[in-house]
């Protein structure tokens, strides 16, 4: 068998794993200058191009695609082997999730579970990508999957109907679609979340396209509780806002789009245990969200 440059592949799984040279560089340990090193010379010695160098990043080609999903899979199960191997080692969980869900939903709730856990050593990687590697390496994956998408393989943690919401503040002068013709828009960039919800109620006089936009759903909320307009609303990422009174729903409905947030992470009895409770924990505190949500009384 030939001997594998592994160093080399270590590189270009970070950098394919991250889409930047620096942010493999920081996260190995090593300069921009020796992880690009490392890739040439492993593009060198399989006579192909795995990354196309664009204005805007790396981007894999194919065959970088399919060398990246077999080095995130094989290095993933040789870090659970080790796990498992090494005595007196902490437990590690790893968690691919969006970046929203990440910060407005699990973040703030996380130190119920690791309560559970000391000692566990945690990552989390941000970002909605269909990631087979990762769940195959034994990372809890968890992905937003629009409604006009496929059903991917795993457990629906949420459904995610859109429904108005906005500060305190913005509330009294807003009693139905109507008045949304005199509010500021605040969107999801390159999303077509008010045009679905205009469409799906027949609120009519309203100018989806006006407003401010934002590249990241975080953002977009906190623009919202800052009193700058009206957003979207999601049940994840609102929920907890919406109990703060940070946030309220100054009318309905509360639209079902088929949107919702799935895990992909072992089923009951397989897995690490570690992992496998982790898992529990989030259909618990997702089913317990669904019934604080029907309690706050946002009309659909």
């Amino acid at each position: 068998m030939p001997r594998l440059p592994f160093t080399a592949l270590a590189a270009f799984e970070a950098a394919a794993r991250h889409g930047s040279m620096t942010r493999a560089a920081d996260e190995l340990g090593l300069t921009h200058g020796a992880i690009s090193r490392q890739v040439g010379d492993l593009e060198k010695r399989v006579g192909v191009l795995l990354f196309e160098r664009t204005p805007k990043g790396l981007v894999l080609t194919g065959a970088g695609r399919d060398l990246a999903r077999a080095c995130t899979a094989g290095f993933g199960r040789v870090n659970e082997s080790w796990d498992r191997v090494a005595s007196g080692g902490p437990q590690r969980l790893r968690i691919a999730a969006p970046a929203a869900w990440s910060a407005l939903w699990l973040v703030p709730r996380l130190g119920r579970f690791l309560a559970g856990w000391p000692g566990l050593r945690l990552d989390i990687e941000a970002g909605n990508l269909d990631r087979p590697a990762e769940a195959e390496a034994g990372w809890a994956v968890i992905r937003y999957v629009r409604g006009g998408d496929g059903m991917p393989e795993g457990t629906t943690l949420s459904e995610e109907p859109l429904f108005p919401v906005c500060a305190p503040a913005l509330c009294d002068g807003l009693r139905g679609p109507a008045d949304l013709a005199r509010q500021t828009l605040l969107h999801f960039r390159d999303s077509p979340d008010w045009s679905l919800w205009r469409a799906a109620t027949g609120a009519e006089g309203i100018d989806t396209a006006q407003g401010l936009s934002f590249s990241d759903s975080v953002m977009v909320m906190q623009a919202a509780m800052a009193g700058a307009g009206v957003a979207l609303g999601r049940p994840t990422l609102v929920l907890d806002a919406l109990a703060a009174g940070r946030l309220v729903c100054p009318f309905g409905p509360a639209v079902p789009i088929g949107d919702r947030y799935v895990l992909t992470a072992p089923a009951e009895g397989q897995g690490r245990r570690m992992l496998r409770a982790f898992r529990a924990w989030l259909i618990d505190e997702s089913a317990a969200d669904r019934k604080r949500f029907a309690k706050l009384g946002v009309a659909r």
